[in-house]
């Protein structure tokens, strides 16, 4: 029997959580910022790894406001050290499909805009 509390992803297992319930998870780890689709897979957002997750996986988060207008409800944590052997899935957890509209942070030099014919006389060349 399988179920939500535990979902592997690439091999890793996470533990389900609430989306605001990381600042209860006090140490290191991997975490996703994800939502549970009516499929039962995921969609994940954000994989991130922090050395204090209760730190990191909050509203200060660069991805969070990304996250939650995409419809964020879970958080999904694997503690540093929580498996002994790698590869390692406790009997039950879920393997949901997995899907990733991943937040991409805006390259700042992108954002300005080329001048009209650049590029021209490169071409002409």
């Amino acid at each position: 029997m399988t179920t939500d509390d535990n979902v592997v992803i690439g091999g890793v297992q996470f533990m389900s959580l609430y989306h605001h319930d990381g600042r209860f998870v006090r140490g290191g780890g991997l975490f996703a910022f994800a939502r549970r689709d009516p499929d039962g897979g995921r969609t994940i957002f954000c994989l991130d790894l922090a050395e204090d997750i209760s730190r990191q996986a909050d509203c200060g988060h660069a991805a969070w406001a990304h996250a939650v207008s995409n419809g964020m409800n879970e958080l999904l944590v694997h503690r540093a050290g929580s498996q002994q052997v790698p590869g390692e899935i406790e009997p039950g957890a879920a393997y949901p499909p997995i899907r990733y509209a991943l937040f991409q942070e805006a390259d700042e030099t992108s954002a300005e805009p080329a001048e009209p014919g650049a590029g021209a006389a490169d071409q002409a060349a």
